[in-house]
């Protein structure tokens, strides 16, 4: 793992401090996942902006899993196809 500094003027660095804790992330967490979105592959960041188009982002794993089984159990009740 690489460890990196970057100096910041007081007022990006308190702005910087102010969105982190706007998402109840530390200042070195918020800058981290800034930092692995904009180094994420094109296919990934157009994925994102799908589900945030479509609020599939504010599903929480509990939704994500209930939508999951749902899919599945009608998946295995649908007749299969070629069969």
């Amino acid at each position: 793992m690489t460890s990196l500094t970057i100096e910041l003027p007081e007022n990006q660095k308190a702005a910087l401090a102010a969105k982190a804790a706007a998402k109840g992330l530390s200042t070195e967490q918020y800058a981290r996942e800034v930092l692995e979105h904009d180094l994420a592959p094109e296919w990934l960041r157009k994925s994102w902006e799908t589900a945030h188009q479509s609020g599939l982002d504010r599903l929480s794993e509990v939704d994500i899993d209930a939508e999951i089984a749902a899919a599945r159990r009608e998946r295995r009740s649908s007749p299969h196809r070629g069969a």
